[in-house]
């Protein structure tokens, strides 16, 4: 076998590991960590797939007012990623073969794994075969990278689009064919589309021009033409969101409330809390520490200029990437390449066979502790919140499908979205409470049952002692309850 041949034989277990990995726990219903943010987008998959399958109108199941305005949103529009970029893979599949879990989740593992085989190439390009299986390997087994790819969150296309745009631009760059310009400015264009914030991005593009061809890429006409198509979809798609507010969920606080950033809690939750204990298990950072101090090829300074973007990205969006660790989502590929070097660099102080076996017990260790550590805690993320998937199976066996309902669990929309209906999110952080005025609100505005799994939470309040007095209990168990509100005691 010659070494090409070995080496496609390495990437593909590389990949199949990565995929048996996420299938882990694949059909649980999609009430795990984070699942308000998945059921998000989740419900827009389903909506394009059996409503309105319109994609410059993205709709989800929620009618509680969201944006900043507080206007109504009777067409509940949710105008947060550009479903082109993501969405309508499931849709489309969702037509075909229906509604599933599983296809969702098989649409992430699929960006995922294309993620781990551009990676693989890029560094390839840049660095060497050897960092670049590495850094492949890293990114298919962590533990963080595991959960989240299979997990239906935003970040995971906008880190194969980052790749992928990289990859075909350093290849145009060094080959001249005009297939991975075209390539290049496809996939930039969908990373800006799937998140805005992913413009940081331009610093490593705008890299990769000046190392080719030094401060003349500033007059280049095709430099020009370059980031002018890149980044005209993005200026179309945020003119024809403006006029749609009432869709427009609100973000400000996602970049400094509490005036957070660079303050002590900033540095802590995502230097130790997110990088150093949940990607790295601690004893990873001495991978990821190793491998950005010691400096390689001036190639590889775009690397360096890709970490420098994701630190600028975090610093601008502090509150939100200290609130929700999938914001942390976007460093795995850098990530895995530090860490590839880290590890490079230690398997380099053998001279001898001694110091051989002694370098690779070493890496061994390290790897295998910071793995164990990092599972210790992502583990969690698999399990489910309590009797939100049975609750959401009692509603799909017992209502109609066309009924409103208020799902009383709070801002977050993952009860909602399991019951597979259309309604109000009240409670905690949603700006409607529990309470009888929002009840009877709700109710004159079409709503006929009420749902809830906080079954503690509010048992002996007086909003419960209300409920029992007025409606009937529909079905009750130690998990969740339903009343009817279609009419009163």
């Amino acid at each position: 076998m010659n070494n090409k041949a070995k080496t496609y034989l390495f990437l593909f277990l590389i990949l199949s590991l990565g995929l048996v990995l996420r299938l882990y726990k694949i059909s649980i219903p999609l009430a795990d960590h984070h699942s308000w943010r998945q059921t998000d987008s989740a419900a827009v998959v389903r909506n394009l797939a059996f409503g309105n399958f319109n994609l410059l109108l993205p709709q989800w199941d929620n009618l509680t007012l969201v944006n900043a305005k507080g206007l109504p949103n009777p067409n509940r529009y949710f105008f947060e990623d550009f479903p082109a970029a993501f969405d309508v893979y499931p849709a489309l599949a969702y037509k075909i073969f229906g509604s599933s879990i599983i296809i969702l989740r098989l649409t992430a593992i699929i960006f995922s794994l294309l993620t781990i085989l551009f990676l693989f190439f890029l560094i390839t390009d840049i660095s060497s075969l050897r960092l670049g299986a590495m850094a492949a390997f890293i990114y298919a087994i962590l533990p963080f990278s595991v959960f989240f790819s299979r997990g239906y969150f935003q970040e995971t296309p906008l880190n194969f689009y980052t790749v992928a745009t990289l990859f075909c631009l350093n290849r145009f760059l060094q080959k001249k064919h005009f297939r991975y310009f075209f390539f290049s400015i496809l996939f930039n264009i969908l990373l800006f589309l799937t998140k805005p914030y992913g413009l940081v991005f331009l610093l490593p593009e705008v890299f990769l021009f000046w190392q080719k061809k030094g401060l003349r890429f500033l007059k280049d006409p095709l430099v020009t033409a370059y980031f002018l198509v890149s980044l005209f979809p993005l200026a179309l798609w945020w003119l024809w969101v403006r006029q749609f507010p009432e869709g427009i969920p609100y973000s400000g606080w996602l970049l400094n409330e509490g005036n957070i950033r660079f303050k002590g809690a900033f540095f802590y939750w995502i230097f130790a809390e997110r990088m150093g204990k949940l990607i790295l298990g601690y004893y990873g950072l001495i991978f990821f520490g190793w491998g950005l101090l010691i400096l390689g090829p001036k190639q590889e300074l775009v690397f360096y200029l890709w970490f420098l973007a994701l630190l600028v990205y975090t610093s601008v969006m502090a509150k939100g990437s200290v609130t929700h660790d999938y914001y942390q989502i976007p460093y795995l590929p850098i990530v895995a390449f530090f860490c590839a070097k880290g590890i490079d660099f230690i398997y380099s102080f053998q001279k001898k066979i001694r110091d051989k076996v002694v370098s690779v017990l070493l890496i061994f260790a390290i790897a295998l502790f910071g793995l164990a550590f990092s599972w210790y805690d992502v583990r969690g993320f698999y399990d489910l919140k309590t009797g939100i998937d049975l609750a959401g199976d009692f509603v799909n066996k017992n209502l109609p499908p066309d009924v409103l309902i208020i799902a009383g669990d709070g801002a977050d929309p993952t009860l909602l979205y399991n019951c597979n209906r259309q309604g109000w999110t009240v409670g905690f952080g949603s700006g409607l409470e529990n309470s009888p005025e929002s009840i009877e609100t709700l109710r004159q505005k079409g709503a006929a049952y009420y749902v809830t799994t906080t079954v503690n939470q509010i048992k002996n309040t007086p909003f419960e002692k209300y409920m029992r007095s007025q409606y009937s209990v529909l079905q009750e168990t130690n998990q969740y309850v339903v009343f009817n509100l279609k009419t009163k005691r």
